[in-house]
C-alpha cells in the first residue's frame, strides 16, 4: 500500500487572511470559560477592518463566555471543497498514488485562524452599525426593514466586538496559471 504524503500548505498574509474572514459564512468562537473548559460556538460574522461582530441573546450561552478583554480564538473556512479534475487530468494520474492523495483524494480548503480580544459593545452608534453590517451580510435583500428591527431589538441583543491581535491564513489550493486566491 503507497504511503500518502501530507499535502503542501501555504501560509499567506495578512489581506489574503482577512479575505478569507470576509468569504466565510460562519467561523467556530474558542475560548475557556470561568472553570477552565473549552466552549466553541459556530457563529455567523461580519469584518470591519481589524474587528469581528457577532450578535447573540442578552442571557444565552455567548454572554456568559464572552467576557471583556477573554482571549478568543476564531476559525473560518472560506473554502472547503473536493478538486473537481478534466477526464484528462484524472486519467493521466490515475495509477500514481502520490498524484492521487494530492490531486484527488482530498480536500482543498482556505482558512483562518485570528486570536482575539473580545468586548461587549455598549456604544448605540457601533452596535447599530455592526447589526446593520450582519444584516446586509446575510439578510441583504430585507435591508428595507432593517430600521424596524433595529428600533424594536437594538436594546434586547448583545453585539460583541473581537480585535484582530493576529491572524494567519492556510490553503493547500492549488493556483492554476491566471487563477486568483
Amino acid at each position: 500500500m503507497a504511503k500518502l504524503q501530507p499535502h503542501t500548505e501555504k501560509v499567506l498574509g495578512e489581506h489574503l487572511a482577512l479575505t478569507f474572514v470576509d468569504k466565510s459564512d460562519y467561523a467556530v468562537f474558542s475560548c475557556l470559560d470561568d472553570a477552565g473548559e473549552v466552549h466553541s460556538v459556530p457563529l455567523s460574522l461580519v469584518r470591519l477592518n481589524q474587528f469581528i461582530y457577532v450578535q447573540g441573546g442578552q442571557n444565552d450561552t455567548k454572554a456568559a463566555l464572552y467576557k471583556d478583554g477573554r482571549t478568543v480564538k476564531i476559525v473560518c473556512v472560506a473554502e472547503n471543497q473536493t478538486p473537481k479534475l478534466k477526464y484528462a487530468e484524472f486519467s493521466a494520474i490515475k495509477n500514481d498514488a502520490k498524484a492521487l492523495a494530492n490531486q484527488v483524494f482530498t480536500m482543498q480548503y482556505k482558512s483562518t485562524v485570528c486570536t482575539t480580544k473580545v468586548l461587549l459593545i455598549d456604544n448605540v452608534q457601533e452596535k447599530k452599525l455592526a447589526l446593520q453590517l450582519l444584516s446586509q451580510k446575510y439578510c441583504a435583500k430585507y435591508m428595507s426593514s432593517f430600521d424596524i428591527l433595529a428600533d424594536e431589538y437594538l436594546d434586547k441583543i448583545n453585539v460583541y466586538r473581537f480585535e484582530i491581535m493576529d491572524i494567519t491564513a492556510k490553503t493547500n489550493k492549488v493556483v492554476q496559471a491566471g487563477e486568483k486566491l
